[in-house]
C-alpha cells in the first residue's frame, strides 16, 4: 500500500510504502498548507522519525519544502540545500556493490535524462544512522554535491528503505517507474502487481488438476460464506433475544430514553425470565408518588421492589430510605397487597455506569457499610446489576437452574452472585 504525496486518509503506519513530494504542485497547495503545522513532536512526523515500523520505503522527491527539514519527508538525518547556481551537469555515481541495489541504480539511471534541469537542491547526511542502514549516493553534480541518495537494510535480501531523487519533469511517471522495480525486487510489498510471465500461472496453461482444485476450492469457499452469512445472522438474533440482560449494565432512567431502553423496562425483563411474576406497582396505586416500582413474587415471596440508576461511584443512602418510606406507603393498602406471609423489599442498583461492569466497587461500602447491615436486618435485598446480570447469564449458559437464582435473588441484604466476591485480580483477568 502507498502513500502518496499529501494524501493521509489513514494512520501512516498502515502504508508499506510512502512518497513525499518536496515541490508541491499548484492544486495541492491548500492541502500542503495544511501539513504545515506538523511539527517535530506531531504523530506524523514521529511515526516517520523511525523505521521499527512502517512506512518500510520512504520515497522523496526534493523541493523547496525540503529547506524546512526532512521530517515530514520521513528521512530526518537529512538535510537540503540550495544547489550551486542550479545544476545541469549530472554525473551517475551508484554505491559499492554489496548491500546496494543494482536494480534501483538501473532505473534511476534510466531516468536521469527525464531530471528537471537545472536541479535545485543537494542533499546530504550530517549523522547517518548505523547499522543495520547502509548508504549509497546515486547521482552528484561535477562538484561532488550528492543529488539522489538511497539507503538500504538487509531483510532476506536487500531492501531499500529510502530513496531521495531530485525533482523531475514528471514526478508521476518516475514514480510509476520506480515502485515497478520495487514490485519486482520486493514483490512482498506489493502482493496484487502482477509478476513478469505471470500469464504462465492462468487458467489458460492450467492442468486438469488444478482446474478441479480450483472448483473444489471455489465450492468450499462459497458454503464457508453462506455458513457465515447463516451464522451472522443467528448471532443478531441471539444477541436482539436476550439484549435486556445486557442492556441492564448501562440503562438509565431518564426520560428522554426510550421506555424500552430504560433500566427498569430491561430489569422487569430479566426477573421475568428468571420466572419471577412482575408487577408494576404503579399501575395498581394511582395516588402514590410516581416511581417505576414493581412488585416482585415467586409463590410465597413478594417483595416491594426499586430500581434506580445513577452514574456516582456508589448509590445515595437516598435510595434506600426513599425504599422504606415506599414500602410503608404501599403495605398500608391492605387492599391491594397481597396475602403474604412476610413481605420484603429489593433495591435495584445500577451505578458508576461509566466504568466496566467487573471493576465497579460493590453497593454501599465504606462509610454506606451501615447501609448492607441494615437491609440485611430489615429483610431488604441490596442488588446491583452487575450481580444480575452475572445471575441471569448463569442461567442463560446452565450453570444455575431459574429456580436456584430466585432463591439468591430473595436473600437479605447485599446479594452477590458469586457468593464469595472475586478478587480484584480474577475481576481485572475476567474484565479483560
Amino acid at each position: 500500500m502507498v502513500a502518496l504525496l499529501l494524501s493521509f486518509p489513514r494512520p501512516v503506519y498502515e502504508f508499506d510504502v510512502y512518497v513525499y513530494n518536496g515541490s508541491p504542485l499548484p492544486e495541492a497547495e491548500r492541502a500542503f498548507q495544511s501539513l504545515k503545522q506538523f511539527t517535530e513532536g506531531a504523530p506524523i512526523v514521529a511515526a516517520l522519525n523511525q523505521f521499527n515500523t512502517p512506512p518500510s520505503i520512504r520515497i522523496v522527491f526534493v523541493g523547496p519544502e525540503c529547506e524546512r527539514g526532512l521530517g515530514l519527508a520521513g528521512v530526518p538525518f537529512m538535510k537540503a540545500n540550495r544547489a550551486h547556481g542550479g545544476v545541469s551537469m549530472i554525473e551517475f555515481v551508484g554505491g559499492e556493490p554489496g548491500l546496494n541495489s543494482p536494480e534501483l541504480e538501473r532505473c534511476v539511471a534510466d531516468l536521469q535524462s527525464s531530471i528537471a534541469i537545472p536541479v535545485q537542491y543537494s542533499v546530504h547526511i550530517p549523522d547517518p544512522p548505523g547499522h543495520p542502514f547502509h548508504h549509497f549516493p546515486l547521482l552528484a553534480s561535477r562538484n561532488k554535491d550528492l543529488l539522489a541518495v538511497y539507503g538500504t537494510v538487509y531483510k532476506d535480501g536487500v531492501l531499500p528503505v529510502y530513496i531521495v531523487l531530485p525533482q523531475f519533469k514528471d514526478n508521476t511517471e518516475a514514480l510509476i517507474r520506480v515502485l515497478q522495480m520495487l514490485a519486482e525486487t520486493n514483490p512482498e510489498l506489493f502482493p496484487d502487481v502482477p509478476r513478469k510471465k505471470a500469464w504462465l500461472c492462468t487458467k489458460q496453461f492450467a492442468f486438469r488438476e488444478e482446474v478441479e482444485i480450483d472448483s473444489q476450492i471455489e465450492a468450499a469457499l462459497s458454503e464457508v460464506e453462506q455458513l457465515v452469512e447463516a451464522k451472522k445472522a443467528e448471532k443478531l438474533l441471539a444477541a436482539k433475544e436476550f439484549d435486556f440482560i445486557r442492556k441492564i449494565l448501562i440503562a438509565t432512567e431518564d426520560l428522554e430514553v426510550d421506555k424500552q431502553d430504560r433500566l427498569s423496562t430491561n430489569v422487569k425483563r430479566t426477573l421475568e425470565y428468571l420466572g419471577f411474576t412482575v408487577r408494576d406497582i404503579d399501575e395498581a396505586i394511582q395516588n402514590a408518588i410516581r416511581k417505576e416500582d414493581f412488585w416482585v413474587s415467586d409463590g410465597p415471596f413478594l417483595a416491594i421492589t426499586e430500581v434506580t440508576a445513577t452514574r456516582r461511584k456508589n448509590p445515595k443512602n437516598k435510595e434506600y430510605n426513599d425504599l422504606l418510606g415506599r414500602m410503608t406507603t404501599v403495605l398500608k393498602r391492605h387492599d391491594l397487597v397481597p396475602e403474604v406471609t412476610n413481605p420484603t423489599g429489593l433495591l435495584v442498583l445500577n451505578y458508576d455506569i461509566e466504568t466496566h461492569p467487573f471493576r465497579r466497587p460493590r453497593a454501599y461500602t465504606g462509610d454506606a457499610e451501615e447501609i448492607a447491615l441494615a437491609a440485611k436486618e430489615y429483610g431488604i435485598g441490596l442488588l446491583s446489576t452487575v450481580d444480575l446480570h452475572r445471575i441471569a447469564v448463569a442461567v442463560k449458559n446452565g450453570a444455575i437452574s431459574k429456580e436456584a437464582a430466585r432463591s439468591i435473588l430473595q436473600q437479605a441484604g447485599r446479594i452477590e452472585f458469586p457468593a464469595t466476591p472475586a478478587s480484584a485480580e480474577e475481576e481485572t483477568q475476567r474484565a479483560r
